[in-house]
């Protein structure tokens, strides 16, 4: 059998809901299988490297392209992780200081989170669970060497108060009361990816969802939507499979002959 290269998105493909969710049974079979007939499974994440790591983990998974394909993680060790372009991050962080629009950006690949006042925490209580939030009236955004992402307190309908936000990759929406910039281009990270491991690229099977999954969804020679997926994802995907919550992972790799025994 020819050796395939996977790249799966997390939520609502790997995981039944999107945001969140939990991994199905038959996906974490499919995984194995698909390991044990030689193939190279990796996630493709927009998140950071540590929150795709934590989830990585509970599947056994090692190979990630993460930080919205500006950061690899090979057989558990980091590559690389590349930070927002500086002056973008920047535009955008002084259009929200001159906006009074709530924010706070991580300088890093931890957990730590960093802003001037408590205004992004009002938008979601949850924030402060999620992260440790570091509140100085004073701090120089202009000053931080890197910035990987900005969090911005914008609700549905109001994208249109940053220009900034449209530029240069735009942002993602993961939470109704608020907006992420981070890197956009999987395929970027996978391509990289190839190259690390010298392997041919038109050996390369992508499954996804959502909006940051476009870029891979268009350049890979096979990509799979899966049937909860956006509009424009399943119109640029090779295959539609059937939905995150009815085993399209499975179905999806039985369907190709990758793997066999499962059952519908």
């Amino acid at each position: 059998m020819q050796k395939k290269y996977f790249f799966f998105d997390i939520d609502g493909t790997l995981t039944n809901d999107n945001p969140g969710g939990i991994i199905l049974p038959s996906t974490l079979t499919t995984i194995r299988k698909l390991e044990e007939n030689g193939h190279f499974v990796a996630i493709a994440t927009g998140r950071s490297q540590s929150m795709a790591m934590e989830f990585a983990n509970q599947i056994g998974i090692k190979n990630l392209v993460h930080d919205g394909g500006n950061g690899l993680t090979l057989n558990g060790k980091i590559v690389y992780i590349h930070p927002l372009d500086h002056d973008w991050a920047l535009d955008i962080i002084h259009e929200c200081l001159a906006k009074d629009i709530p924010f706070f950006v991580a300088i890093d690949n931890s957990y730590q989170r960093y802003a001037r006042d408590h205004g992004m925490e009002k938008t979601d209580a949850h924030l402060s669970a999620l992260f440790t939030i570091h509140v100085d009236p004073e701090l120089d955004f202009d000053t931080l060497p890197e910035i990987h992402k900005i969090f911005i307190g914008l609700a549905e309908g109001e994208e249109d108060r940053l220009v900034s936000i449209h530029l240069n990759g735009g942002y993602m929406r993961y939470e109704p009361t608020q907006i992420v910039i981070e890197p956009g281009d999987k395929v970027k990270g996978i391509r990289d990816m190839m190259a690390y491991l010298q392997a041919p690229f038109e050996d390369v099977v992508v499954f996804g969802d959502g909006k940051n999954d476009i870029s891979m969804i268009q350049a890979a020679p096979l990509s799979i939507a899966m049937g909860n997926a956006i509009d424009e994802v399943k119109q640029a995907a090779s295959f539609v499979t059937k939905s995150c919550q009815e085993d399209g992972i499975a179905y999806a790799c039985q369907h190709f002959g990758w793997i066999d025994g499962w059952e519908e």
